[in-house]
């Protein structure tokens, strides 16, 4: 049964901007942002070592994003922190485009390729319309490894209705397993598109299915012995843990999700994957220059995913949450419900507010909502692994 905690997150907010100051109040921007341009680089130790994972918010800013070519007029949403799609003036439709290589999965790699990619097209209320793949096999592949990979991306896109467009595949030196990278392509409805920047103070934050669902996912299904040993009272249940990962697994679209978002009112959408739940919330604020409050206990988590991190010492906040939308909304409650008419599980987990204080609110006390770092998955693999 499905319980509505809304009420009690909202007293738990107030509260505490109530204690701080830090309401909802202040002008409402405008929600056309600019990006960021730097004139150059600043002072960064490119000697430094980068941490696995998404490259850090900072980095993206001093190094990344003021390389990119000549400025089109019809790139109408460029690369920026949070944004993980590009929108582009095509005339009578805008067309919305994205990448994304997957590199901490082992199994259903083409097809969990496939829905990630589309999930940054979704979270921007478009249309997937199509995929390019590029697929990189180690030097011992055998045909039969192609055959599998090829298999479930055509698996993945019927069930999406995408088609594939074309791409590129090579056996490459230096690997030692497969590497796949998908661009998904879009286009919208009557040029309607919800950005990461377009979260607004006073907006509640939405959070659809459950934080850490992939993660959750690879982890029992590549780990079912170590993880069986572990767990309470599951010892002999490795089969039933890959099943279990397997029914996870298929949850990890956002299509409907970010579908209902756009046709619902909600004013920022940003699909969660590496950095969890809590650096999704991050990146929205980020793109949208707005604070936040988020309740940690209000953010709806499986009783096998905290069993899962519990015993891999990790944070299912901060563990890759492909399946998972952050949506903000004048109204979350009546969004929340929309999602629960439509089959989709969905909680208001916190409040856009004025400034740039990010806080989150744990059981032992308040902390800052911190940029992405390193996904918990690699920490639970390293760990599981024994490396």
């Amino acid at each position: 049964m499905l319980i509505d905690r809304s009420a009690g997150v909202r007293a738990r907010i107030k509260k505490r901007r109530k204690k701080s100051g830090n309401g909802a109040s202040g002008t409402v921007r405008s929600l056309q942002k600019t990006t960021r341009k730097d004139k150059g680089d600043a002072k960064v130790d490119t000697s430094q070592r980068l941490s696995t994972g998404k490259i850090e918010t900072a980095l993206l800013r001093d190094v990344v994003f003021h390389r990119t070519g000549t400025p089109r007029t019809e790139v109408i949403v460029p690369p920026s922190i949070g944004e993980d799609s590009a929108v582009l003036d095509m005339g009578s439709e805008l067309v919305v485009a994205s990448i994304d290589p997957i590199t901490g999965a082992s199994r259903k790699q083409g097809w969990l390729a496939v829905k990630v990619a589309l999930n940054d097209v979704a979270a921007k209320g478009a249309e997937p319309v199509a995929v390019l793949v590029t697929i990189l096999l180690p030097e011992e592949a055998q045909l039969e490894e192609l055959q599998k990979l090829v298999d479930e991306i055509h698996e993945a896109c019927l069930e999406e209705n995408v088609t594939v467009a074309g791409g590129h595949t090579e056996v490459t030196p230096g690997l030692d397993h497969p590497i796949l990278t998908v661009a998904a392509i879009g286009k919208t409805k009557g040029r309607r598109i919800l950005r990461s920047s377009g979260a607004r103070p006073g907006d509640d934050i939405v959070v659809t299915k459950w934080a850490g669902l992939e993660g959750t996912a690879v982890l029992l299904m590549d780990f079912p012995d170590k993880l069986a040993g572990l767990l309470p009272g599951r010892r002999q249940d490795q089969k039933a843990l890959v099943a279990e990962g397997e029914k996870l697994f298929n949850m990890v679209g956002v299509t409907k999700d970010g579908m209902i978002a756009a046709a619902n009112g909600a004013t920022a959408c940003h699909d969660v994957t590496e950095g969890g739940v809590l650096g999704a919330i991050y990146e929205v604020c980020e793109a949208s220059a707005s604070g936040a409050i988020v309740d940690a206990k209000a953010i709806p988590v499986l009783p096998i995913t905290s069993q899962v991190a519990s015993v891999a010492g990790i944070d299912p906040l901060k563990l890759t949450s492909s399946g998972c939308l952050i949506a903000t909304h004048p109204d979350g409650t009546s969004l929340v419900k929309t999602y629960r008419k439509n089959g989709i599980n969905a909680a208001v987990v916190g409040k856009i507010t004025a400034g740039k204080s990010r806080v989150v609110l744990r059981e032992s006390g308040e902390e800052a909502l911190n940029p992405p770092g390193t996904d918990h998955l690699w920490l639970a693999r390293a760990f599981l692994g024994g490396k």
